[in-house]
Parts: C-alpha cells; sequence; structure tokens
C-alpha cells in the first residue's frame, strides 16, 4: 500500500512540473512573435526624430494625418542668414515647409495661393480677410535638390508680411517677372515626426 501511495505522488509531481515547464514555453513564444518590441507598440524610437533640420530627399515627415516626402529642397543664403524650403507631397497634399534658426527655429507650413494681380510693396496687404503687414524684402542666393530632376541654383527674390502666426510669402526665382505667392501658418517644430529616407 504504501508503494503505491509513493508512486502516486511521485506522478503528481511529474504532471505538475510539465504542466509549469509548458507554460512559460509558450508565454516566451507569445513575447518573441515580434522581434524587438512588443506586439502592438510603435516602431523604435531610433527609427525616427522630431527635429526637421537638415531634412533630405526622399525623408518622410509627418504630420497632421499626412506622411509626406521630401520631393524637393530650397536651401538659402542672404549675408549670414540661412533657410530652407522643402516641398512635401502625399498624394494630393502637397505643402512647402519652410525651416528657420534666427534667434529659435521657426517652422512655417505653407500653401500655394496664386492671385495674379496680388504684389508686394504695400506696407499692409489684405488676403482672404487677413491685414499682413510689411516684414522684410530681399535676395538671396539658392541650392535646388529635387527628387527627380537635376537641381541647380541661382538667385531668389522675396518679399514677407506677417499676421500673428500667419505668414504671406511672395518669391520670384532668376530674374522672373511672376511672383509665386504662399500663404502659411506658424508651426512647432515639435508638431512632426521625420523618418529618414534610405538616402539619408
Amino acid at each position: 500500500m504504501t508503494v503505491v501511495l509513493v508512486l502516486v505522488f511521485l506522478v503528481l509531481i511529474g504532471a505538475g512540473v510539465a504542466v509549469l515547464v509548458r507554460g512559460r514555453s509558450t508565454a516566451a513564444v507569445t513575447a518573441g512573435d515580434a522581434p524587438g518590441r512588443a506586439i502592438g507598440t510603435a516602431e523604435p524610437a531610433a527609427a525616427r526624430r522630431s527635429s526637421v533640420r537638415g531634412l533630405r530627399i526622399g525623408d518622410v515627415v509627418a504630420h497632421d494625418g499626412h506622411d509626406a516626402i521630401v520631393e524637393r529642397s530650397y536651401r538659402f543664403r542672404e549675408g549670414g542668414s540661412r533657410w530652407e524650403e522643402h516641398l512635401l507631397v502625399d498624394g494630393d497634399y502637397t505643402r512647402w515647409l519652410s525651416v528657420e534658426d534666427d534667434e529659435g527655429l521657426e517652422c512655417v507650413l505653407w500653401e500655394r495661393r496664386p492671385d495674379p494681380t496680388l504684389e508686394p510693396g504695400e506696407r499692409t496687404l489684405e488676403v482672404d480677410g487677413v491685414a499682413y503687414r510689411f516684414d522684410e524684402r530681399g535676395t538671396a542666393d539658392y541650392t535646388l535638390e529635387e527628387q527627380d530632376g537635376p537641381g541647380g541654383s541661382g538667385r531668389a527674390e522675396y518679399a514677407d508680411y506677417v499676421a500673428g502666426e500667419q505668414r504671406l510669402s511672395f518669391e520670384r526665382y532668376d530674374g522672373s517677372a511672376s511672383w509665386e505667392i504662399n500663404v502659411g501658418a506658424v508651426v512647432s517644430e515639435h508638431a512632426f515626426d521625420v523618418y529618414p529616407g534610405s538616402g539619408s
């Protein structure tokens, strides 16, 4: 009788050990389904950066529900001042992002505003019900990089107007008689996530 009880006891212990080992093995497989990160978490932080400084062609800029690719970049130089303008494209969504470090980084998201009758010169200009006051005007050298094009360099003339956090900009390139007009708004640099392109 004693022998039988001992055998039953040993069988129960063996069954308990088997269940414990199986449970640990299953948990290890579940945690290993996504190598490097847990299921349902975001991509590793190292895969992105929050700064829009030094954007390159092919970088992806995530903002306001759009994942836009940098397809064109102008880099301007006027005396000691430097700033950049980048064309962001996500399907039908097209915006220009300017980045200037002048006593703090200022980012402006721009949209084209065609108007052949509108020109700089007045101290105040009203566009779409917003009164913009003159800020500055000048000329700058630029270099151009393009995703699908030869790029280049030249000289641009600009005139800028402001209304609080809103902006109105005129630009023309290499002696052109017509102005490119954009309206924009200041956006925090922290509103963007940047995913480097393959060439960055």
